[in-house]
């Protein structure tokens, strides 16, 4: 698409992809345009990449991602408990005699394949649910170090003004 014009619709897509919070790169990459293209449009359409206002969509965004995955775990767990169920409860089996006739018995538990299928359906979803709390876990943790670097710069930057006013007390005399 290098090359190509800029239409109405991409300009659109670009405003739009900027209110939604999205970064230059993103923006980019999902108009499949190069980032200098994007920039220079950005521009003639009066939109800037504003670091802060990119932050916070970008927390938005991760708040109403981790929403999601904790909504998609819940229901992976319980995916595994009705699997778990239907494996120690009573199980109907159909099937056709040689002559044709239609026979259903009810047996007390599922048939082995069928206790091992929902066995095997159970330990999926409980493994999903488990990969996307470690996702969260770790996010977390990402957060705090993000946090931490951010306050270990914000002291840095107070103690150079404390050292710069001491250096401009001293040679006042």
């Amino acid at each position: 698409m290098a090359g190509t014009p800029f239409t109405e619709e991409e300009q659109e897509r670009l405003r739009q992809l900027h209110a939604d919070g999205l970064s230059r790169n993103a923006i980019a990459e999902a108009m499949g345009r190069p980032k200098v293209t994007i920039s220079r449009w950005a521009e003639r359409l009066g939109l800037s990449f504003d670091r802060e206002a990119v932050r916070a969509a970008t927390d938005a965004r991760q708040v109403d991602l981790k929403g999601r995955r904790q909504r998609i775990q819940e229901q992976l767990l319980g995916l595994a408990e009705r699997s778990i169920e239907r494996a120690q409860t009573r199980y109907l089996v159909h099937g056709w005699t040689h002559t044709g006739e239609s026979v259903a018995e009810w047996l007390q538990q599922p048939p082995a394949k069928e206790t091992k299928d929902l066995t095997l359906a159970a330990s999926s979803a409980l493994t999903s649910a488990l990969k996307l709390a470690q996702a969260d876990a770790e996010s977390g943790v990402q957060e705090a170090r993000s946090m931490l670097g951010d306050l270990g710069e914000a002291l840095t930057r107070v103690a150079q003004q404390m050292d710069d006013a001491d250096n401009s007390d001293q040679t006042s005399y």
